[in-house]
């Protein structure tokens, strides 16, 4: 009887994550579809911050390509996002990579108005692609948690902005898988960086390697963005200004002070605040990996498999470094997803204290995921409750970062 379990829970349960997330993403067509109601109303309901038309992260791409193929610069020309009905909707100001531009030079696949639709669902794809490939074999256990993160608000959320995190996303597991040719790795990463700049510390994947030709690829990568940022410099400060005072579907250092402001609780003290809460992250983020580092040294870990470690170092550098530079919205939840493998794998081979950590970033994920289901950001008490959640899993990261670093690794 307990062999048969064990080869009931070993056994590859990934047509099981298929048939659960496509069963959800046709349940909320097919509701959208028969007029009963609308697909806002039908995902609000589910928990995710839907606007009233969807991929609206992508129809203001595709008003700055626009804009930029009329001769005009979107980065400091106003631009306005233009739906079927004709209704024009303020856009900001473009606060992606320039070359972002160059979706709407693709001739007859070219990203406009009139084809905003068609790439969201293509984007859709991707990342679809994307996490099958991710989550690889699954046990009915991981199968079941695999899909309990897919379907999360957060997870839907990204699909329906149409955010170009889902094509970065796809670039980084596109890099995981081919991890065996370091050039080939370093210049996806380099590509998804150059789209939206926060993806390079992602390199770190490949440092952590520890061969010297890995490490000179990073170095030459570094370099090649450097002299990317110095030439997109004047750019950098309109994307900076972008991002403060964010508190709703968001998280990052300075988002439980946004919130305290919101309330009237603060009162704005211009930067000094969000220095301040950078430099409290900073050194949470730096006392967390030291004790991982530390722990690591006095009790060694079962080693974990290669392709979920290199897959945790693509991912933890991503959300460290985004939860300290200031608001990030919500959706850019997905790159947690990364580190989940070797979350799972931690809580398979080992009994001790990392089990019972690894437990609890998986739980405090998932519970974070959630939280716009159950309950209302509007409220003071559950947007602090929320932020603090973050701060637990971005902790509890920092640990595990210092906790691997040097973990033995099998194929």
């Amino acid at each position: 009887m307990k062999h048969g379990m064990k080869t009931l829970m070993t056994h590859d349960w990934r047509w099981l994550l298929g048939v659960l997330t496509l069963s959800y993403a046709v349940i909320i067509i097919a509701l959208a579809s028969s007029g009963m109601i609308s697909a806002q109303h039908l995902l609000q309901g589910l928990g995710v911050a839907a606007l009233d038309h969807p991929f609206m992260d992508l129809r203001g791409v595709a008003a700055w390509c626009e804009a930029w193929s009329a001769g005009k610069d979107p980065s400091v020309v106003e631009t306005w996002i233009r739906f079927p009905s004709g209704e024009l909707h303020h856009n900001f100001l473009m606060n992606y990579s320039p070359l972002v531009l160059g979706l709407g030079t693709m001739g007859a696949a070219s990203l406009s108005s009139a084809s905003v639709v068609g790439w969201g669902m293509g984007l859709a794809l991707l990342y679809g692609t994307a996490l099958w490939i991710l989550c690889g074999s699954c046990s009915l256990r991981d199968a079941l948690l695999w899909a309990l993160l897919i379907c999360s608000p957060l997870s839907v959320l990204v699909v329906e902005r149409g955010n170009l995190d889902t094509l970065i996303f796809f670039f980084l597991v596109a890099a995981l898988m081919l991890r065996k040719f370091p050039w080939i790795e370093t210049l996806l990463i380099l590509a998804a960086s150059m789209l939206k700049f926060f993806p390079i510390v992602a390199l770190l994947a490949l440092w952590k390697k520890g061969t010297k030709g890995c490490r000179v690829l990073v170095i030459l990568g570094s370099l090649l963005f450097l002299i990317f940022l110095f030439m997109m410099r004047r750019h950098l400060l309109a994307i900076e200004g972008s991002l403060g005072g964010q508190c709703q579907s968001a998280f990052g250092c300075t988002t439980l002070v946004d919130v305290l402001i919101q309330h009237g609780i603060l009162s704005p003290a211009g930067p000094i605040i969000a220095k301040l809460c950078s430099l409290f992250a900073l050194i949470g983020i730096a006392a967390s990996f030291a004790v991982g580092f530390f722990f690591h040294r006095k009790a060694e870990g079962s080693p974990l498999s290669e392709r979920a470690l290199h897959s945790f170092f693509l991912g933890v550098p991503l959300m460290l470094a985004l939860f300290v530079l200031g608001p990030q919205m919500d959706y850019k939840w997905i790159f947690f997803l990364l580190m989940v493998p070797a979350e799972i794998e931690i809580t398979r081979v080992s009994s001790d204290l990392e089990a019972v950590a690894a437990k609890a970033w998986l739980s405090l994920l998932t519970l974070y995921s959630y939280w716009t289901f159950f309950s209302d950001e509007g409220s003071l008490r559950n947007s602090l409750f929320k932020q603090l959640l973050m701060w637990g899993i971005i902790l509890l990261s920092a640990f595990f970062s210092g906790r691997l670093w040097n973990r033995r690794a099998v194929s």
